[in-house]
């Protein structure tokens, strides 16, 4: 069998044909895949100390992190009061780190109320809101809706 010089670019073309398409079959999947979220929080080791509205209260949470291409670009807590008005908090930190782990990771921090005489006493609840940058844009993460985020809020 002889090789002719079509004989050949047709071969050539059929080889890259199938890389292409191959190649485009992995961007498609990859554009199409479900994206894995950054963490997932674990409530169930949620602690915050109670204590009167100008102190500082203790607070533990416990995440399981799961990718390590986000970092994260902002980190913001408010306290929701008695009278569900929402105050700004300070944080004792200003990010979490660590490598994501099938592990669950515990961390704690200390909050203190921006403006404490605004806020009421009673039940309040800590919301936090994590702003990520990730190769597919920004994602914003907050706290989960968990019991274990409530706490008691004392006169001043």
């Amino acid at each position: 069998m002889e090789l002719s010089l079509e004989t050949i670019t047709k071969g050539i073309g059929a080889i890259t044909a199938s890389l292409a398409l191959a190649g485009g079959s992995y961007t498609l999947w990859d554009k199409l895949k479900p994206i894995q979220p950054i963490l997932t929080w674990h409530g169930e080791y949620f602690k915050i100390q109670s204590g009167p509205a100008n102190g500082e209260f203790a607070v533990v949470v416990a995440r399981e992190k799961h990718r390590d291409d986000c970092e994260v670009k902002e980190f913001k807590l408010e306290v929701r009061d008695a009278e569900f008005q929402v105050h700004d908090a300070k944080s004792s930190i200003s990010v979490f780190s660590g490598p994501a782990s099938q592990k669950i990771d515990k961390f704690g921090y200390r909050i203190t109320l921006a403006d404490p005489a605004k806020v009421a006493p009673g039940t309040a609840t800590l919301l936090a809101h994590i702003k990520y940058k990730c190769p597919e844009g920004e994602v914003i993460v907050n706290y989960p809706d968990h019991p274990n985020l409530k706490f008691d809020i004392t006169r001043i």
